[in-house]
């Protein structure tokens, strides 16, 4: 899984698409400058929510997307590895 960010056809949006490069699927969004309780920041939601979080900058957004990409390649490797075992 290689995750890829892509601005809408609108190109007005505050958002952004999160994109599994290898399924060409969008698997999230990512809002920018959200404002709320006294706070600006960046949300990002992945798969339905099941990754979800706020933060305040950039590098901070980019490690979340690297850390989400990371479990989730780790996690189909041992897949792959279970299911070789049992073949």
């Amino acid at each position: 899984m290689r995750l890829r960010l892509k601005h809408p056809d609108d190109f007005r949006s505050n958002s952004l698409l999160v994109l599994d490069e290898d399924t060409g699927k969008a698997v999230g969004t990512i809002r920018l400058g959200v404002t709320g309780v006294g706070s600006a920041g960046v949300d990002i939601w992945l798969f339905d929510g099941k990754y979800q979080t706020r933060v305040n900058g950039h590098d901070t957004a980019v490690g979340f997307l690297l850390g989400v990409e990371s479990v989730l390649n780790h996690h189909e490797d041992l897949q792959f590895q279970f299911a070789s075992r049992a073949a």
